[in-house]
């Protein structure tokens, strides 16, 4: 009978363990990005006989994350490739809100391909670049109509 008691403390003991590692590792998970982007839309026209272009509608990159935070830089992606490559004034970097000049938005796109753009940015509170946005895959026209 001795020895069930002894089972049964020593399950308890485990259990109680157990329960408060996973509460421990609860209260130290690791917070998401405190950046965000509005919504990434984005389509291909044609530009001109076999020549298409992306156009990104313009989008805004909040860094209003309360803990100082400036953004860095900002990649558009096509398809995984860059198409826009930006980075901030390393003097006096954007703390809020930015939005790139509309001049930014047109891309040079190959006629019948389908495309997904991806807007990846860093503030100086992320480890790594993190995706902020991405628009629904875009088909570019195959030719002119």
């Amino acid at each position: 009978m001795r020895w069930i008691t002894v089972v049964a403390v020593a399950l308890l003991v485990t259990v109680l363990s157990v329960f408060s590692l996973l509460r421990s590792g609860a209260q130290t998970a690791i917070a998401g990005p405190e950046g965000f982007a509005s919504p990434i839309n984005a389509g291909c026209y044609i530009a001109a006989e076999d020549v298409c272009k992306i156009h990104v509608d313009p989008f805004t990159i909040n860094i209003n994350d309360g803990a100082g935070a400036k953004l860095e830089f900002f990649t558009l992606y096509a398809n995984g490739k860059p198409i826009y490559d930006f980075r901030v004034d390393a003097s006096n970097p954007p703390a809020t809100d930015y939005s790139p000049s509309p001049v930014a938005l047109d891309f040079a796109a190959t006629c019948g391909v389908t495309y997904t753009v991806n807007l990846i940015a860093k503030d100086t509170t992320d480890a790594n670049p993190l995706n902020y946005g991405q628009a629904q895959e875009i088909a570019c026209p195959a030719e002119v109509p």
